[in-house]
C-alpha cells in the first residue's frame, strides 16, 4: 500500500530531459528539516482549512521524480490523477510505462503493464501500516485538516502569514502559498513513510517524501499541473470501475 502514496516511484526507471526538473537545493532541503522543528497553531490550521477547496472532483497531471545520491539524473515517473471525495483517488501512469491504480472503500486496484489486475484490501491485511494508509492516502487528497490531525503530527512555518478566514475583494486566494509538513504518529507508518511536505495555495501543488534522518539527499517529489474541478465525465468514472468484473 505503500507504493500508493510513493506511486511507483521504484518502478520509475526513464530520466528527465536535461535542464529540467533541478533538484532541490541545499538550502531548501535545509527549509525542510527546519519545518518539521515547528508545530502548527490551531490558528494556522483553522485558516489553512478555510482557505483550500478540495471538495471538489479534481484531475490534473503530475510529474513525480525520485532523487538518490548515487544517480546523476533523479528517476521520472508522469501521468495523469483523479481524485473524488466520494469515489476515491485515481493514478494513471503514463511513462515510463503505463500502468493504473486505484483506491477506493479501503481497497487498492492496480492494473500493470501487461494488464494484469491486481486486488489488495487493507482490512484484509494483517499489517497495521497497511490498514492505515489509505485513510492517510484520502485524508492528504481531501486536505482534511481534522482527519490528518488524527493521523499525523502537523507542522508549519513560524513566519508563514495566517490566512485570514474572510478574503478582501483585491486580494487573491490563490497567490496566498502555504507549507504544511505532516509526521505519522504511529512509528511504523512515520518508519515507513518519513515526512511528507505539502505545499500549494487552494489546491495541492506539491508532495516532498523525505526521511526523518539527519540526511535527507534521497527523497520523492511530486508536483501537480493542469489542475481543473468539476464533475466528473462518464469516461473518468468507468476508470474507479477497474476489476469490478474480475472481482466478482
Amino acid at each position: 500500500m505503500l507504493c500508493c502514496l510513493c506511486i511507483a516511484a521504484s518502478s520509475a526507471n526513464e530520466h528527465p530531459p536535461a535542464g529540467n526538473n533541478e533538484p532541490l537545493t541545499q538550502a531548501q532541503l535545509a527549509d525542510i528539516q527546519a519545518l518539521y522543528t515547528q508545530p502548527a497553531s490551531t490558528e494556522a490550521l483553522s485558516a489553512l482549512a478555510q482557505q483550500l477547496n478540495l471538495q471538489l472532483d479534481t484531475r490534473g497531471q503530475f510529474v513525480q521524480l525520485r532523487h538518490l545520491q548515487v544517480l546523476k539524473k533523479p528517476l521520472l515517473s508522469q501521468g495523469q490523477f483523479i481524485f473524488s471525495p466520494t469515489q476515491g483517488l485515481v493514478w494513471q501512469q503514463q511513462r515510463p510505462f503505463k500502468t493504473l491504480m486505484v483506491l477506493k472503500d479501503q481497497q487498492l486496484i492496480q492494473q500493470n503493464s501487461q494488464g494484469k489486475i491486481q486486488h489488495f484490501s487493507a482490512e484484509a491485511n494483517g499489517n497495521p501500516i497497511a490498514q492505515q494508509l489509505p485513510r492517510l492516502l484520502q485524508a492528504i487528497m481531501a486536505g482534511d485538516i481534522d482527519a490528518l490531525s488524527a493521523g499525523f503530527n502537523l507542522f508549519m512555518p513560524a513566519t508563514q502569514s495566517v490566512i485570514q478566514p474572510v478574503i478582501q475583494p483585491a486580494t487573491k486566494p490563490e497567490n496566498r502559498s502555504w507549507q504544511l509538513g505532516l509526521q505519522a504518529k504511529d512509528p511504523q507508518v512515520q518508519s515507513s513513510m518519513g515526512n511528507i511536505t505539502l505545499s500549494g495555495d487552494t489546491l495541492i501543488r506539491s508532495l516532498i517524501m523525505t526521511s526523518n534522518q539527519a540526511d535527507i539527499s534521497d527523497y520523492t517529489q511530486i508536483q501537480f499541473t493542469l489542475t481543473q474541478q468539476g464533475p466528473l465525465s462518464e469516461t473518468e468514472l468507468a476508470l474507479f470501475s477497474l476489476g469490478n468484473e474480475s472481482a466478482k
